[in-house]
């Protein structure tokens, strides 16, 4: 049974990545379409995507309400997006969230990816360069032809195998692609959550019946991965060496056996095992129902090129008290022009500099120092997202449902309590400084840039420059230094609450 459940989950994602399946509809092959989107080289495009949450009957929690209205304003709109080869791209368009408009501008070549968006005093841009980046599922010698030309293999066959939806249709229309109005075939596919069990087995049927199909995929995918399963299987590197001939054709062959040993035993039972899966499962029963639909238009040009798409997705959510919505929505709009032709794309101006820091791993004074403090960027950020909020626990007894090292807990000392100045500033992501020689410590406040300066054994200490006292000396307890609670979250802007009853110190900043 727990066989049957992984093989279904994969199943049902397989199926939602595809949308549809290989057979010609109205004389247009859907295969054909699919796979010539990654022959695309050269293109100019734009798009809009939105996203709805409906809420659950019956009244919402005030913070449910506000939740679900930040998403519900959340919208994108790319106004154009230049592909002018594999390497190179840009896009320029708007972020919409909480009634404020951020617009963007993106490009990327084979050195970097760089981003500007309004409000941030310099671009941030990431390199991209092979040997800075993890390349998963490339292989050491992959190049981008080669790595599309897999994509193509994969899902070609894939492709092969899944079944059409029950609603698929092509009709002839006329309609407007950037302003030109063109006659395309216009492909309409409905899926519904009901049918993927379905779609699902008929996709494994068909696989279970293709034996040397599988075994051809597998052995032109073998000497590109085969070094990288053996690496993170924890293989030694001299060991990762393309295996011999007959090596290679056991492997291959024991791959291709355990995998229709698996859709042998998968099949006979299969609609048995999804009954007692949905049984198990009644909220899984809610989503793959009929409320749960994926509605897609993709209107083809004569070379079969995708020139615009519609995409309409409701997810249909089971009733809980503790989920306070019932439908997810999702609807996006595109238009793509100059398929194959000759265009150029902007690139981000970074005559100013760049901002020279992975933004999702900077501290938020960090982020917050590289924004216009007038931008709505600025505002989002530090007023409705409230990034500069921290809040965190330390128990004056080990907590038993976390491991920590020594360091983190609070103790009292002449009944004033003292906190892990390490500890603490870490969580307020304030920069700790120490000198050996004269066994003071320097913090620097992450949003104010303020300076803390404290001493071991000492109960002076200053902040900017004024000086402080005390009420317990800096100490050194167990080899890390500890501070009054009150003075050090005074002075890096946050507060702390001592739970007499739980003996629980809350630290938290807004």
């Amino acid at each position: 049974m727990k066989r049957f459940k992984l093989g279904l989950a994969a199943a049902l994602s397989l199926l939602l990545v595809l949308l549809a399946g290989c057979q010609a509809v109205g004389g247009v092959d859907v295969s054909k379409a699919a796979l010539g989107t990654l022959d695309v080289k050269s293109s100019m495009s734009k798009q809009t995507l939105s996203l709805q949450l409906v809420p659950a009957e019956g009244n919402l929690k005030e913070e449910d309400r506000k939740a679900i209205e930040m998403f519900n304003s959340f919208s994108v709109t790319i106004d154009q997006a230049i592909m002018q080869d594999t390497n190179n791209a840009s896009i320029e368009g708007t972020v919409q969230l909480k009634g404020k408009k951020l617009p963007f501008h993106l490009s990327m070549d084979k050195k970097a990816l760089t981003l500007s968006v309004a409000g941030m005093t310099q671009p941030v841009s990431v390199p991209l360069e092979l040997e800075n980046l993890d390349l998963g599922l490339m292989g050491p010698n992959m190049t981008n032809e080669s790595l599309i030309q897999t994509y193509k293999d994969v899902f070609g066959f894939l492709l092969k195998h899944t079944p059409n939806p029950s609603s698929i249709s092509v009709t002839p229309v006329t309609d407007k692609v950037n302003g030109e109005s063109l006659s395309l075939q216009k492909l309409h596919i409905d899926i519904r959550g009901d049918e993927l069990v379905g779609l699902a087995k008929g996709f494994l049927t068909s696989l279970s019946k293709d034996k040397e199909g599988v075994k051809q995929l597998i052995s032109s995918l073998y000497d590109t991965y085969y070094p990288i399963f053996e690496a993170y299987a924890g293989a030694p590197e001299e060991a990762t060496a393309t295996p011999d001939a007959a090596e290679k054709e056991k492997n291959i062959n024991d791959a291709v056996d355990e995998l229709m040993g698996m859709l042998d035993e998968l099949l006979p039972d299969y609609d048995k095992n999804v009954d007692e899966l949905l049984g198990e499962t009644p909220e899984l029963s809610e989503i793959l129902g009929k409320n749960t639909v994926l509605s897609l238009d993709f209107l083809l040009d004569s070379k079969l090129n995708i020139r615009k798409q519609n995409m309409d997705l409701t997810v249909q959510l089971p009733a809980s008290e503790d989920l306070p919505i019932k439908q997810v929505k999702v609807h996006s709009e595109s238009e793509t022009w100059k398929v194959n032709e000759p265009v150029t794309i902007h690139t981000v101006d970074t005559s100013k500099g760049i901002w020279d820091v992975n933004p999702i791993e900077a501290t938020p004074g960090e982020v917050l120092r590289h924004l216009d403090r007038q931008s709505d960027l600025y505002l989002l950020l530090k007023d409705d997202m409230n990034i500069t909020r921290k809040s965190f626990t330390m128990y004056t007894d080990e907590d038993p449902s976390v491991l920590y090292d020594a360091g983190y807990e609070p103790v009292i000392v002449n009944n004033i309590m003292m906190v892990p100045v390490k500890y603490v500033a870490d969580q307020l992501d304030a920069q700790l400084l120490w000198d050996q020689a004269t066994k003071q410590m320097t913090l620097t406040d992450d949003l104010t840039g303020s300076k803390v300066v404290l001493k071991i054994g000492s109960k002076q200490a200053s902040i900017d420059g004024v000086s402080e006292t005390l009420t317990q000396p800096v100490q050194n307890i167990d080899g890390y230094a500890y501070v009054p609670m009150r003075f050090i979250t005074k002075a890096l802007g946050a507060q702390g609450y001592w739970d007499a009853k739980e003996q629980i110190v809350t630290i938290e900043r807004n």
